[in-house]
């Protein structure tokens, strides 16, 4: 009797442990990041290799998928019977299923398989208030830039269908956001980092962040293809600086969320008057189909609007490097 007791009182701690072990982190990890705006690098150094750093990585990569496969099959099941009054629901509800999944697996594979923790990947929670900053500076300078050729026309939906739209929104940005920095900013930059430097580091997570999205393209072209290169590639490099200035993923992930808010979801559409599609909550319509305008078949995020937005915020974040660097002035 003892020795059964016994058992099942280590099997009941083994149980909870796991559960224990993830509540911590969560908090934990709000307090593992400097508020005042300096990126505490309190992450612990493996070194695995290259056929394990690889092998993780694609792991890692594996994972994001399988989340977002997994997530979808239910639902697809469950709404085939079921009729919603709305498809935001179906969205809203299937964007929360994949964030909460795939946080789940990339938690259980880098405690349970790796050993390690999220913060060793600079996986933490706490926004610095120059993120914020540069979430609002970007899409607001792209936006501003598109009023400037083209023309705003609001489409006339109820407040009901709004707030759908919107909450929709907000959950299909935040999925991409945390999970896409995540994946390249968080697990794969920091295996190939250790591996082999930060300039492997960035330029490589960030390159494949941009052949990542060639699925999304709703036409190919050769140049659309270089285009969306080029500021896939661009984009890239501009979340890892972020990353690496903050010490963590949450304020890229911020970035990252809020500028898919504004310029991926239904909340607002740029467009050609003949490649208009969807009811978004506000259009802009600009005259030229020149893909320097466009983006090509991926859309305004690969324009070349969007490249100087994205330029901009690297020399904005080289500038704070520079003035935040001890010695930097007297260089």
């Amino acid at each position: 009797m003892r020795k059964t007791k016994r058992r099942l009182i280590k099997t009941g701690m083994r149980k909870t442990t796991a559960h224990k072990r993830f509540c911590l982190w969560a908090v934990s990890c709000f307090f593992a990041t400097d508020w005042n705006g300096k990126g505490i690098e309190k992450m612990q150094k493996f070194h695995f290799s290259t056929t394990k750093t690889l092998v993780n990585a694609a792991v890692y990569f594996l994972l994001f998928l399988a989340g977002d496969l997994l997530s979808s099959l239910p639902f697809d099941l469950i709404f085939s019977f079921v009729t919603l009054p709305g498809s935001e629901w179906y969205v809203i509800l299937r964007m929360l299923g994949c964030l909460l999944l795939t946080l789940l697996l990339f938690w259980v594979y880098t405690i349970k398989r790796l050993h390690l923790k999220m913060e060793d990947f600079g996986i933490t929670f706490g926004v610095q208030s120059w993120g914020i900053v540069l979430a609002v500076l970007l899409p607001a300078f792209v936006v501003m830039a598109f009023l400037i050729v083209g023309k705003a026309e609001i489409n006339p939906l109820v407040f009901s269908d709004r707030i759908l739209v919107v909450v929709a929104s907000m959950l299909t940005a935040l999925k991409a956001g945390i999970l896409e920095e995540m994946l390249f900013r968080g697990f794969i930059m920091k295996l190939l980092e250790n591996r082999w430097g930060k300039t492997v580091a960035i330029l490589l997570p960030s390159f494949l962040f941009s052949l990542a999205h060639i699925p999304s393209m709703e036409s190919f072209t050769v140049g659309g293809v270089m285009l969306l290169a080029v500021s896939g590639t661009l984009v890239g490099v501009m979340f890892s600086l972020v990353a690496y200035q903050g010490g963590s993923i949450s304020n890229n992930a911020l970035i990252h969320s809020v500028w898919n808010f504004v310029m991926v979801t239904s909340v607002l559409h740029i467009s050609t008057a003949q490649g208009a599609y969807g009811e978004p909550l506000v259009q802009i319509v600009i005259p030229s189909d020149n893909i320097l305008l466009t983006g090509a078949g991926f859309g305004p995020e690969a324009s070349l609007i969007s490249i100087v937005g994205y330029l901009l915020i690297c020399g904005i974040l080289i500038f704070r490097k520079k003035q935040i660097t001890p010695g930097a002035s007297k260089k």
